[in-house]
């Protein structure tokens, strides 16, 4: 184990130690319903204050078309505040499992927190949809949502951005060069490269024992792709995209004791190379994966929502 680990982060890895490693020849299925039970259980008791509204968006690739099951999420407000922003945002787990469900609690927390509506994505997930699903129907979504910006805010000129964790970071970031006009993005340890080329120091440091480790990232990558070359793909590695002038401001939450970790700072290199505004804050100590779990990690995700608040207080309609 990580000696850097600290509080939350320590005392999570030794109970998931002292339980053992995830068996990851279980059928796909059995690992989802164990991501929801997970999540279930830590999920905390926050109280959300406000309305949670479903909405279908619809879709539509070359000849097939479907819809998008999202969560609206809209926190109450005192008369006269205004909701003018919107994030959309992704949900982490690998592009194989975890859920709008799983990642609730995270959701409602920035929606209160940070006064804007928070619309909760339910993506298509592999390998029943390979990629690049997942994408067509974050692009959709953004677009629906930059569309309707007004009906969402009851807002006249509301900003739209994204976020979205691990791989739903991933998903967030490659939507920014995908779509214009988008005001910030989010990305909370976020995945930005599937090539070999993402073996950076932290890759090998943090790789083993913790909760996200090389042999998980390996069987994520084989569920997501249907050949080794997708992984050069700019859609599924942002990290290869060459223009990154125009992108959106960018706020990087990093957890420290994370294999994926020294991507973000990468990067970020390429972003502020393109005069684009970012901001990176780093958790000493922590692991991947706690927005799910605010219940467990209660100061990690505090903080974590207090980052995104002081971060969106800085775009204003």
């Amino acid at each position: 184990m990580a000696t850097e680990l600290v509080g939350e982060s320590r005392s999570y890895v030794e109970h998931v130690n002292n339980v053992g490693a995830l068996d990851m020849s279980q059928p796909i299925q059995a690992l989802r319903e164990l991501s929801e039970r997970t999540a279930q259980m830590y999920k905390g008791d926050f109280e959300f204050v406000g309305t949670a509204e479903e909405k279908l968006v619809p879709v539509k690739v070359d000849s097939a078309s479907h819809q998008v099951p999202v969560t609206v999420l809209r926190p109450e407000r005192e008369s006269g505040d205004k909701l003018n922003k919107v994030l959309v945002y992704f949900h982490g787990g690998g592009w194989v499992w975890s859920s709008r469900n799983t990642h609730m609690k995270f959701c409602e927390m920035i929606a209160s927190r940070c006064n804007c509506v928070v619309v909760n994505v339910e993506y298509r997930l592999s390998p029943e949809h390979k990629f690049p699903a997942c994408y067509d129907d974050a692009v959709a979504v953004v677009n629906w949502c930059q569309d309707n910006k007004k009906l969402l805010t009851n807002c006249d000129s509301p900003l739209v951005g994204v976020g979205g964790d691990s791989a739903g970071g991933n998903i967030a970031a490659s939507v920014c060069h995908l779509v214009k006009g988008l005001a910030f993005q989010v990305l909370i340890y976020p995945s930005l490269t599937l090539t070999k080329r993402n073996h950076y120091p932290s890759y090998f440091k943090y790789g083993e024992g913790l909760l996200l480790t090389k042999e998980m990232m390996a069987w994520f990558v084989s569920h997501f792709l249907t050949n080794p070359d997708e992984t050069e793909d700019s859609r599924c590695s942002p990290m290869n995209n060459t223009e990154f002038a125009g992108l959106p401001p960018a706020l990087f939450i990093v957890s420290e004791c994370d294999p994926l970790a020294d991507q973000s700072p990468e990067y970020e290199k390429k972003l502020q190379g393109a005069q684009i505004n970012t901001k990176r804050v780093t958790l000493k100590g922590t692991v991947h994966g706690f927005v799910s779990k605010p219940g467990y990690f209660k100061d990690t995700t505090a903080r974590t929502v207090g980052c995104i608040a002081d971060f969106l207080s800085s775009y204003n309609e």
